[in-house]
């Protein structure tokens, strides 16, 4: 099997700097579906990413000082369209090399060979209306939700999160689109540190048990160019005789105020999530006692875009995620992010990501610029605070029940620059982040000791 998975790897590698030379020489960026000439119908696309991260002063309690990892990530999507149904098929496989048991990988870094993506999809032309256009899609499939703060593609992280189940996109042709889905989410394996080190193959999986719904829906232009999202998904999970959970039943409804960026116009995204519902506090099948879910999440954001050459973009932004009080055994203000990545807002994830929508307050500046038309470039500044002192900080693991460790959990500051070294084929990405901890990382019982954390990665991708 080691052997068979090394080949695999070594192939992919050869492949990917074969068609890296091949469009290094050309002067359009390099596409399968040119070279291998499809016929009607048919489309190959796909992507190559290799990253390699580095974390010193690791935050999570009871873990190695530093951290590495060497990752490469493929998809390779194809479709075929006849009339008006496409079926889709994606595989991805993402791994990671020199990396440990200690090195905090988890199934966001590796999901070795796996099935992205299978599906069908009907599209309709005057369904309900005139002019209006309906989809429905069933099967295995990724896919976003308004600001992608709850359900998304990932982008930045190595693995993707699909579902497998049915989603309807409605539109009246103008400015208002329903979304409506009912699936399965996919959970990626193995799940032990041993086997993702070793990046062993084993297929996902998706259960009954374990259940998404929602209905979404957006409309434009509301008043004054400002759009808006309303919102409600459904979470519903059991314990089965293979998995142990926390026996979630979330309700998350939210509503969304929109003004789009553009050159010397001041631009908003205001969004209000409240979450309800039961769960139990931990996994344990000795936790029978159900609590009450109470928590929320708010996220404001005001920014100006320049008229100038690099159409520089400042703005000013505060995320407010509820915590857990631990002196209140019958009741729980935990947010639960779903299944949203966190990238765009608070930094990188991966062997990173000290940052997320749980038991924080976090406000600080961006700026943006694109200098020329292949590169861009931002730095951004956060100052993080826990919302309750008795819970976890976001995803740092470090937690005091007493309280006594404060509330201020230290700075962020973050840069990130991409260069198009081939326009529309091959790019590369270099960015990091610092963490100034504040007192409740230096003082909390299981904060790690180890000072202030510095992450550090490159990228280079190939789209083909």
């Amino acid at each position: 099997m080691a052997i068979w998975k090394n080949r695999i790897t070594h192939s992919v590698g050869a492949f990917t700097l074969l068609l890296l030379s091949t469009s290094s020489l050309a002067a359009t960026p390099f596409r399968l579906d040119t070279a291998l000439d499809m016929p009607d119908g048919l489309s190959i696309s796909g992507s190559e990413r290799a990253r390699y991260a580095k974390l010193n002063n690791q935050f999570r309690p009871q873990l190695g000082e530093d951290a590495e990892a060497l990752s490469f990530r493929t998809l390779i999507h194809a479709t075929w369209t006849s009339g008006n149904i496409e079926t889709g098929f994606e595989l991805q496989d993402a791994r990671a090399y020199l990396t440990d048991e200690n090195s905090g990988l988890s199934t966001i870094v590796v999901n070795a060979a796996e099935v992205l993506q299978a599906y069908v999809a009907m599209s309709y032309r005057d369904a309900f209306s005139e002019g209006d256009a309906l989809q429905i899609t069933i099967g295995r499939q990724t896919f976003d939700l308004g600001s992608r703060r709850l359900i998304a593609r990932n982008r930045y992280r190595d693995t993707i999160q699909a579902f497998n189940g049915i989603r309807s996109h409605w539109s009246d042709g103008a400015d208002t689109n329903i979304t409506t889905f009912f699936v399965l989410p996919v959970l990626a394996r193995p799940g032990d540190t041993a086997s993702l080190v070793n990046n062993e193959i084993q297929n996902d999986r998706e259960d009954m048990d374990y259940r998404s719904w929602g209905i979404f829906w957006e409309q434009r232009n509301l008043f004054r160019a400002v759009n808006s999202e309303l919102y409600i998904i459904g979470l519903d999970e059991n314990d089965d005789s293979d998995v142990q959970t926390s026996d979630r039943q979330l309700y998350t409804a939210g509503h969304r105020l929109i003004r789009k960026s553009g050159p010397g116009t001041w631009d908003t995204d205001i969004e209000n999530v409240f979450q309800t519902g039961t769960r139990r506090l931990t996994s344990d099948p000795a936790d029978t006692t159900t609590i009450d879910v109470f928590a929320h999440f708010h996220h404001a954001e005001l920014g100006y875009t320049f008229e100038d050459s690099w159409r520089s973009r400042l703005s000013a932004e505060l995320d407010y995620a509820t915590g857990n009080n631990s002196a209140d055994p019958e009741h729980y203000s935990r947010f639960d992010s779903l299944f949203g990545p966190r990238r765009t807002e608070l930094g990188p994830t991966g062997i990173y990501g000290i940052l997320g929508r749980e038991n924080i307050i976090s406000t600080g500046l961006r700026y943006t610029a694109a200098p020329a038309q292949n590169v861009d470039f931002f730095i951004s500044w956060r100052a993080n605070y826990l919302e309750d002192t008795t819970d976890t900080f976001a995803r740092s693991g470090v937690k005091d029940t007493t309280g006594g460790s404060g509330r201020f959990a230290g700075h962020q500051i973050e840069v990130r620059a991409r260069y198009w070294l081939i326009p529309e084929s091959v790019q590369l990405e270099l960015g990091g982040a610092y963490f100034n901890q504040g007192r409740f990382l230096n003082t909390a019982p299981n904060a790690s000791g180890n000072g202030d954390p510095l992450f550090l990665y490159t990228d280079l991708s190939f789209q083909f």
